[in-house]
């Protein structure tokens, strides 16, 4: 799931370095900071200027509302001792110490007795966090509506019940923790009951008892549970019979391996708000699941590493997808795509990288079906010719992004067909793309945003060792134009 920080506007990092943003707006406007960096700088006179800006924050940002210390490793607790002898940073509603390992019980104790109206906090990427961190913090910080503490692995229930006796939370996530259990869980979403966002990825002793816990929420709107491989149909069941049936709108189950095709069938028919669905990498699915999406709220899936193949695509009627992931479906074929492209006419993001059987027809399928397509991920289908990006120049009009990285049948005659539609293209990736030389994709560069090339063999476990590739490209196969203005081109990009 998409992170959900709040936006705001944050102060320069050189402005705020050398305190001139915060000599301008000493007393009263300053709202947001970020510290960049060049707090990890090993020289003294690096450490000086952090001290200066500590200083400068806590005695003058008396409103200062929004701080990011993310990995500023010489960001030390005496830093935020100073909160309770300045004046400044009281305020604060949202702080992100990501990466800030250095931190100890200490820090923490010092920010719940300095900041009593901190209400989200960001502790990423910190495997030194303990349960002790935790207690410390929430103390006095009993405003707390949102925490993420992902790569916490280290924190148990006991870190996990003191939020939940602590804070009334509505946005809690959580990552990588093989000790947070059902009892967590359960003593979060009863003390919690305004949650709407749940992420709980890869906790590996989280049960079907937490979907039954996590059922009796009645704002919850988006639930990850990827990686939790104890979930089961019956987990399901307890969810989409309870409240949350009728207020989730994006249900993360990737990586359940014990989630069969009748979850598919109870999550459409009962979830009717539902919007974003990932089904990705759930081993026990066939395309009888696909069949019951038929219909349904779903608008966009990701099916990536399913047992799909041509029959649950061509069952589809109905489906009002947006955006389909099918990425390393291997079984899928043309005829497959071509069936669901007449059924999913408003697709306009498509990914089926690693898609292996695919070749042209599938790309002219899309082209022709699915004239508002946006964004399509083709790479590691080694049978995609020029021909392909034919079709898809000639009928995907709005197409703003592409990725044919490992296509290694294309030539330079595919990058003539792009440079025909930019604008709107403005994001080209070609990573492993042997057929296209350095000098055609140089060209492309100036008319596109993003722009990523290399002639490099394409990596191991793109299986193209497999026998995978009918006809091996032994040199770059370059346009007359291209031959004629080759060194025209390399003194233009030399610097490149």
């Amino acid at each position: 799931m998409e992170s959900y920080h709040p936006v705001r506007n944050t102060v320069e990092p050189d402005q705020l370095l050398c305190g001139k943003r915060l000599d301008n707006r000493r007393h009263n406007e300053a709202d947001s900071a970020e510290l960049p960096p060049i707090c990890d700088s090993s020289q003294p006179a690096g450490l000086h200027v952090l001290k200066m800006a500590e200083l400068e924050m806590y005695q003058n940002c008396l409103n200062l509302q929004y701080l990011s210390l993310a990995y500023c490793y010489r960001f030390t607790d005496k830093g935020f001792l100073y909160l309770n002898t300045g004046k400044g940073c009281h305020n604060l509603i949202h702080l992100n110490l990501s990466g800030c390992t250095q931190m100890t019980v200490n820090g923490f104790r010092y920010i719940s007795d300095g900041c009593p109206s901190l209400k989200e906090i960001v502790i990423n990427d910190m495997p030194t966090l303990s349960d002790s961190c935790v207690l410390a913090l929430i103390d006095r910080c009993r405003c707390l509506s949102s925490i993420s503490l992902l790569d916490a692995p280290h924190l148990s229930d006991i870190a996990f019940k003191a939020i939940a006796e602590g804070a009334k939370l509505k946005t809690f996530s959580t990552e990588g923790n093989n000790q947070l259990t059902d009892l967590s869980l359960k003593a979060l979403c009863s003390s919690s009951h305004n949650l709407s966002r749940l992420h709980a990825t890869e906790c590996p002793r989280i049960t079907d008892a937490s979907l039954k816990s996590v059922a009796i929420l009645k704002n919850l709107q988006q639930l990850d549970i990827s990686g939790c491989n104890k979930v089961t149909d019956k987990g399901i069941y307890y969810l989409i019979e309870g409240f949350s049936a009728t207020t989730l709108r994006e249900l993360n189950v990737s990586y359940c391996n014990h989630i069969s095709d009748i979850s598919v069938m109870r999550i459409a028919r009962r979830l009717c708000k539902l919007h974003h669905l990932n089904l990705s990498y759930c081993e026990r699915l066939t395309d009888a699941a696909l069949e019951w999406l038929s219909g349904s709220s779903v608008c966009s899936i990701d099916i990536s590493g399913c047992n799909i193949q041509d029959q649950g695509l061509a069952a589809l009627e109905r489906v009002r997808w947006k955006k389909l992931v099918l990425a390393e479906c291997v079984r899928v074929t043309d005829i497959g795509i071509e069936k669901l492209c007449k059924n999913a006419r408003d697709l306009e993001h498509v990914d089926v990288s690693h898609c292996v059987a695919l070749s042209d027809p599938a790309i002219r399928a899309f082209s022709f079906y699915c004239r508002g397509l946006v964004t399509l991920r083709m790479s590691g289908c080694p049978k995609m010719t020029d021909m392909a990006v034919q079709y898809l120049t000639s009928g995907a009009r709005y197409l703003r992004e592409l990725d044919v990285s490992g296509c290694v049948l294309l030539t330079d005659r595919t990058l003539r067909h792009l440079e025909r539609i930019c604008p709107p293209l403005c994001s080209i990736t070609m990573a492993c793309c042997r057929g296209i030389s350095k000098l055609a994709a140089l060209k492309l560069q100036p008319h596109v945003q993003y722009w990523e090339h290399s002639n490099d063999d394409p990596p191991y476990w793109f299986g193209y060792n497999r026998g995978q590739i009918v006809h091996p490209i032994t040199r770059p196969i370059k346009t007359d134009e291209t031959w004629g203005q080759e060194q025209q081109v390399q003194r233009r990009y030399k610097h490149i």
